[in-house]
């Protein structure tokens, strides 16, 4: 886990005069971003940032505000505030303590990862602040994958449990992963439209793409009790999260 801050550091700014500024203290400014660009052999890389952050966001976990850019060779790009460190106290070693510290966050990622199919949330898809929390980063391998390789098998089986998840051991408050399944089955079909469509307005995915993506997150969305809880189930039975049977 990255024990760094989001931020954005401004390099260089021109002052908007109070005539054409609309308000007072107002410049257009330079400033640092991080940027991450795609590849020719990751054609959904983007796409799957932008829908996972806006659908993120619209549920209220702590994503950092990211958006599309153009790099100077014309590859798309994924941008966010720049992530820098500042000297802060890293993260404490253990898992469990950071689950302990915060355990809503934690829970969060897990039911959203689930709902998302992002198989890549490991340690270092985390930001971690000691006052101010935890923010999800990398979401370029969520959905149907960063090179697409799953629009296939998604379109004819949408609801595979997960393979892997940092967080799938952990003792996870039973209240909190209820919480937070409730927060996702509740999530209108018109939150799912907005992100898919911008994706698609914005060239990143085609209608068709879309149109498997929207099918995977509603099917998914409505069976999300049962993917978490069956993701979380350890061969004998029990589980880390208790009780979450009575979701599925």
């Amino acid at each position: 886990m990255k024990h760094h801050q989001p931020g954005i550091h401004i390099q260089s700014y021109d002052v908007i005069t109070d005539e054409h500024g609309g308000s007072l203290e107002a410049w257009w400014g330079q400033a640092t971003v991080h940027v991450k660009a795609q590849d020719g052999d990751m054609p959904c890389m983007v796409a799957n940032e932008l829908i996972c952050s806006r659908l993120a966001a619209a549920l209220g976990l702590p994503v950092l505000p990211g958006e599309v850019a153009t790099h100077p060779d014309r590859r798309l790009c994924w941008a966010t505030p720049q992530i820098k460190y500042a000297g802060l106290t890293p993260p404490p070693p253990l898992l469990s303590e950071i689950v302990a510290t915060y355990s809503s966050t934690a829970a969060g990622a897990l039911v959203f990862d689930c709902w998302v199919l992002n198989e890549d949330r490991h340690e270092d898809n985390f930001l971690f602040h000691k006052n101010l929390g935890m923010w999800l980063i990398d979401h370029e391998n969520a959905l149907a994958g960063r090179q697409g390789e799953r629009f296939e098998s998604l379109h004819a089986h949408p609801t595979p449990l997960l393979g892997y998840h940092c967080f799938r051991d952990a003792s996870l408050n039973n209240d909190d992963v209820q919480y937070w399944v409730r927060h996702v089955r509740s999530v209108s079909e018109v939150v799912v439209d907005l992100a898919l469509n911008e994706a698609n307005d914005r060239g990143l995915i085609t209608k068709a793409r879309a149109a498997i993506l929207k099918k995977v997150l509603i099917r998914r969305r409505n069976g999300i009790g049962s993917l978490v809880s069956r993701f979380v189930q350890k061969a004998d039975g029990t589980g880390p999260v208790e009780q979450l049977d009575i979701l599925a």
